[in-house]
């Protein structure tokens, strides 16, 4: 699977809440510069984010706007932009973030989100 497929699917799965669910997205190695954190290396930190992450009452991603770009030895990676909507203290947010994914053998071993300055 190409990584914008792994990306739709990946923001599709946010809405359950499931870390596990989440975490199977991601290579042993994989790197998470996350919206939220610090940089993540490995499963289990990856996991104790999405853990707290997902903790966020009414969680959504909507995927905006995606672009493809195929790298050598089999990575494939993607930018885009993504909304999380949640409700925090009872108050409807949205929160504008960009990202890139790298790609592997349908695994996620790269991913870098950002709150989106703009």
């Amino acid at each position: 699977m190409l990584a914008n497929g792994i990306v739709n699917s990946w923001a599709y799965s946010i809405q359950f809440r499931d870390p596990m669910r989440m975490l199977d997205f991601y290579s042993d190695d994989a790197v998470l510069l996350a919206t939220y954190s610090n940089l993540l290396v490995g499963k289990p930190p990856i996991l104790d984010y999405f853990i707290s992450f997902l903790n966020k009452e009414g969680l959504q991603c909507k995927v905006t706007d995606i672009f493809h770009t195929t790298f050598v030895d089999g990575n494939h990676a993607c930018s885009g932009l993504y909304t999380f909507s949640f409700y925090d203290k009872g108050q409807y947010q949205e929160v504008d973030a960009r990202f890139t994914f790298v790609v592997k053998n349908n695994q996620i071993t790269m991913h870098h989100s950002s709150v989106d300055p703009e």
